[in-house]
Order: C-alpha cells, then structure tokens, then sequence
C-alpha cells in the first residue's frame, strides 16, 4: 500500500506558487545529487586513470606515448598533466637529438637525365601501417626537385595547391615549420633556415637539421652554417628535424622515435638520386588511426632504399598535392582542407621550368 502525505484537517491547501516553488526545490536537489554522483564519478575515473597511468607498466608506456603525442605539437605545454617532471625534460630532449652529417656523397650516384626522361615525373603510391594510411611519392630526377616561398599576404602564408597553380609545378609537398603563437596556422613566418637559389630567406634555428640539394641534386643533411651550404654547392635548404636515416644507417634504434604517433612528411633520396617523399595520413582522418612514429616514417624510407631521409615539419601541414589537388587527408580544419605554409617543396615538370621558379 502505497502511502500519503495527510494534509492536516481544516487546512488550507498550498497555493500555485507554494508549489511551484516547492517543485523548484526539488528539481534543485535532484540536480545537486546528480551532479554530486557524476562529480564522485569523474574523480573516481580520473583516479583510476592515474593509477593505471602511472602503475601499470602497459598504462606507463601508453601514458609516455600519449604524452610524445601531445610534445610534439604545438601544445607541449599539455604534456605537463600527465608527465612527472623528470620525463617531461626527457621528453623534450628526444625531440633534439644531436644533428649528424651525412657525410658520404659517393653513396648517391644521380641517373643522368637520359635514363630519367622516359619515366614519369612522379610516381605516388598509397600506402598503409599499423595506425596510418599515406602516401609515398618518387621523384627519378632529383633536379626537377625545388624549395619555393610562399607568397605572404596580410600575415598568411600558400596553400601548395595555390604554389603550384602560380609556379607551374607538377607536385609538391610541405616543408619548414613555421610560427604559431595565435594558433590560427597561417604560416607566413618559418621556423628554422630557408635558404633559396643561394640566398638566405630566414635564419638558422641552432640544434635543427638543414636538408638541401645541390645543384646536381644530391641530397644533403646536417650541422652546415650558410658558408659551408655554398661551399657544397647547395641551391635550397631548409631546417627541421629529427633525421632519419643517415648515410645508410637508421638513426632511430630505439622505441618510437620520442614523438608520439600522428601525421608525418619526410624526404630522402636513394642512392640512384631518386627523392623520396613521405606523407602519412592521422589523427582519424584518411582512413588511419592516430598516424605514423617516426620510426615507422624511417622504416619505410628504408623499405624504398633512402640512403639519407629527414622529417619535415607534421601534424595539420603534412600535405601532398598533385596537378592542382590534395592527395592525402590532412588534419587541419581549414575549410579549404590544407594549412597555409611558409614554403614547399615542388616539383617540376623540365629543370628549365624549375630554374624559373
């Protein structure tokens, strides 16, 4: 039997507002609780997770690899919350490994143009690992191959679909970092050496790996001031980092490579003058999960006979674009489907329209 609040005899009954205000209060407590409930909740989760995160060795090593993550963007600062600050300051070290030159020329031998003429210009080719989907694209002759400015306008830096309409370029892809302190991705200033047709555009980051070519086309990476770039001959370099494989030899043989999983680019080039360019896919969109590590970038730079590769600069700028469209799936959220950058590297369909760019 269910029971019933009596109203004592002779009284009056409550009047609408009593009861509005009574209904009020009730909603308020019901409210309150529930709010009480999920508040225990959350903090019952985020101890749980703590716990896992920090004593669990499985939940140790997806924590730090959550945390390469978010260092390698332009969020470090978030890294912070779930790092000790111990690895916090080895995170940061693995992301500036100590720059090695390559320093073995003779190991690239460039195809004379005459076994290069009848093949494509480029070659793409999807590809796909555990957690990304990408893109591989190879360049036969390394001289068709040029580091190009963006146009600035009011802040913004280029789309590359936008470089290669004003430049005639059949391809291209991202290259340098650039400065983000608003966080609007408008990439008019880069991060780190650009240096073009001999002349320094932007000044040397210190620690950063430069990557340029020769005018023969040999790929060169290292430690080089602008004095020694010219004395090697080299037309157009940029900066970034980490590299890759140099002469030969994979320089990631431990872990992941300290930076997480997510969208990549990189370049290389085989001993034959071949250049490789990389671009994978992450953060869910192409089709892939979280993207690539480094390591994986590396491996298949190897898997495609890179004698030197390095990456460029990842995240929401890793873009490949050819005849005037975007190839891959990049992150940005740019109504438009790419990031505006400071610079790219294109490729051309002849050296002579290359040498005009």
């Amino acid at each position: 039997m269910q029971s019933r609040t009596m109203m004592p005899q002779g009284a009056a009954p409550p009047s609408r507002r009593m009861r509005r205000r009574e209904a009020k209060r009730q909603r308020r407590r019901v409210w309150r609780n529930r709010m009480l409930v999920a508040t225990a909740a959350m903090m019952a989760t985020a101890g749980g997770l703590v716990g896992v995160g920090f004593g669990t060795p499985w939940g140790n090593d997806a924590r730090l690899v959550l945390a390469e993550t978010i260092i390698s963007t332009r969020h470090a600062y978030l890294a912070r919350y779930i790092t000790t600050d111990a690895e916090y300051r080895k995170l940061m070290e693995q992301l500036n490994p100590v720059v090695v030159n390559s320093e073995k020329p003779d190991l690239i031998q460039v195809q004379p143009v005459s076994q290069t003429v009848d093949r494509p210009v480029v070659e793409i080719q999807p590809v796909s690992g555990d957690g990304y989907t990408g893109y591989v694209m190879q360049v036969h002759n390394p001289r068709l191959v040029r580091l190009v400015a963006a146009r600035v306008v009011a802040g913004k830096g280029e789309y590359v679909t936008d470089m290669l309409q004003r430049t005639g370029a059949v391809a291209g892809t991202n290259a340098s970092g650039f400065e983000d302190p608003k966080g609007e991705g408008w990439g008019g200033v880069p991060v780190g050496l650009e240096y073009i047709d001999g002349k320094v555009l932007n000044p040397p980051q210190p620690g950063w790996t430069t990557v340029g070519f020769t005018k023969d086309g040999i790929l060169v990476m290292g430690d080089y001031t602008v004095a020694q770039l010219r004395q090697l001959g080299v037309r157009d370099a940029m900066q970034f980092h980490p590299e890759l494989v140099v002469d030969g030899k994979p320089m990631i043989t431990e872990g992941d490579g300290g930076w997480g999983y997510g969208p990549r680019t990189a370049i290389g080039q085989a001993k034959d003058g071949t250049v490789i360019f990389v671009v994978i896919n992450g953060r869910f969109h192409g089709g892939s999960g979280m993207g690539a590590s480094q390591r994986q970038v590396m491996d298949l730079m190897l898997q495609y006979g890179a004698v030197n590769a390095c990456a460029m600069d990842g995240g929401s700028s890793s873009v490949l674009a050819y005849e005037g469209k975007v190839v891959n799936a990049p992150s940005t959220l740019d109504p438009n489907g790419q990031r505006h950058l400071p610079d790219a590297w294109l490729v051309f369909p002849t050296e002579a329209s290359a040498d005009l760019a």
